[in-house]
């Protein structure tokens, strides 16, 4: 009867020496696991509430980078929009120093045709300038596209974390300058007040362009607190503490070793009870 007694145990592992050892074991792989990731928590069965922390943290770390690039996006369009106001800007001052001249009624009217032709030519290409400037294939300083006034920029990994990219309208129809001449000293006389009008709304617009692209800073700055913060948060719940986990592997190797010890001791002494039995 104790034959048979011994058996089963040495079979099912019951004996505590061979449960101790394979309890080490288990402990012993996920130490190495953790130690081998940098990561306290590889699957839900570690920390089954640290794991949906820090996956939570993770999404939102995950936003914060997108919404980063959003902003970059977004800057740089507007950056774009930005170089054509100046470039428009500098047009218009043409204009204005071509009406007047053409005011001075020293000139010819051949000589007001003559100053005329460079007039339209130029308001011919601030008309090609606004239209051509886009960004990503989307229209940006005519009024349409990007530069309507109802475009969205996400600037945060939440909803409602939204910034609206301002009107930007440089078109010379727009800015009614497209049926204006020079050709006559009283159509530069009224060139010269619109070009003054249309210098003060471009400006006025660049402004607001410039205060958009201030936010999108600001907010990226944020954004980058934020998500460092979270990071940290984030490493302090999944990461493993590799000073700890050392200390701890070390403990397990130490307990490992002894239970084997303890297992091939515990064997011996049966094998050496059950011949001891048959003799």
């Amino acid at each position: 009867m104790q034959i048979q007694s011994i058996g089963p145990q040495l079979a099912l592992g019951t004996n505590p020496s061979q449960r101790a050892l394979k309890k080490t074991n288990r402990e012993l792989q996920k130490l190495l696991e953790q130690i081998a990731t940098a990561k306290r928590i590889n699957r839900a069965s570690d920390d089954a509430a640290g794991l949906s922390i820090a996956e939570q943290l993770t999404t939102q770390i995950r936003g914060f980078k997108t919404a980063s690039q959003n902003l970059s996006d977004a800057s740089a369009a507007l950056d774009i929009a930005d170089g054509a106001g100046r470039e428009i800007t500098d047009m218009i001052q043409r204009q204005r120093e071509l009406a007047i001249q053409a005011s001075n009624d020293t000139l010819t009217d051949t000589d007001r045709k003559a100053l005329n032709t460079e007039f339209q030519a130029i308001t011919q290409e601030i008309s090609r300038t606004a239209e051509a400037t886009n960004y990503n294939r989307q229209q940006l300083t005519n009024g349409k596209g990007l530069g309507l006034g109802n475009a969205q920029v996400q600037v945060g990994p939440n909803p409602g974390e939204a910034l609206t990219v301002p009107v930007i309208n440089f078109d010379a129809a727009a800015m009614g300058i497209q049926n204006i001449s020079i050709d006559t000293s009283r159509g530069a006389q009224a060139a010269i007040s619109k070009a003054s009008d249309i210098l003060n709304s471009i400006n006025t617009q660049r402004s607001v362009i410039g205060a958009t692209m201030n936010r999108l800073t600001a907010a990226g700055d944020n954004l980058a607190n934020a998500m460092i913060n979270t990071q940290a948060a984030e490493s302090v719940i999944r990461d493993e503490e590799m000073a700890m986990g050392l200390a701890q592997l070390t403990q397990q190797q130490i307990l490992q070793e002894g239970a084997i010890k303890t297992f091939s001791r515990y064997n011996e002494i049966s094998k050496n009870h059950i011949l001891g039995l048959l003799q």
